[in-house]
């Protein structure tokens, strides 16, 4: 969040996004709270974990035993289910998809399925936060990156 504060402190016009990694892995609950008290949007990228990305050792959210469980309670995808719960916190959502069929399917959880996660569903879901970064930028730059991303 320094960054983020600087940002705000010596801008003419205050940021009104602030794109981060969030997931049910990485929920952000602080820098949500953050976003929230200044008015500030907060936008998920990578919210389905990068599925199609992520190394073999990795965590997979889309196969993750609680979110299998409770898609298959809505009746609905593990995908769609991590995009109900992002938007039920109050963050907008860019999940990226190369397939038809997968946008087609994203898109219903923000529109016609109006899914209502039960606040039980929620706190069980805020249980799998471990704070996993997949996209960690000092693995590519070295400590330039500490010093910009922490």
């Amino acid at each position: 969040m320094p960054l983020l504060r600087e940002l705000i402190s010596k801008s003419k016009i205050p940021p009104s996004v602030n794109q981060v990694e969030l997931h049910p892995f990485l929920q952000q609950p602080e820098l949500l709270k953050y976003c929230e008290k200044r008015g500030l949007e907060l936008q998920a990228y990578s919210p389905l974990g990068t599925p199609g990305y992520k190394e073999i050792h990795e965590p997979s959210i889309m196969s993750d035993p609680l979110l299998l469980d409770l898609a298959s309670k809505y009746d609905i995808s593990v995908a769609q289910l991590c995009i109900a719960w992002a938007l039920q916190r109050g963050t907008s959502v860019v999940a990226k998809s190369e397939s038809n069929a997968h946008q087609k399917e994203n898109l219903m959880a923000t529109t016609t399925l109006a899914l209502k996660l039960t606040d039980e569903d929620m706190r069980k879901i805020a249980s799998l936060d471990t704070g996993y970064r997949y996209f960690r930028p000092e693995d590519w730059w070295g400590n330039a990156g500490k010093a910009l991303f922490n």
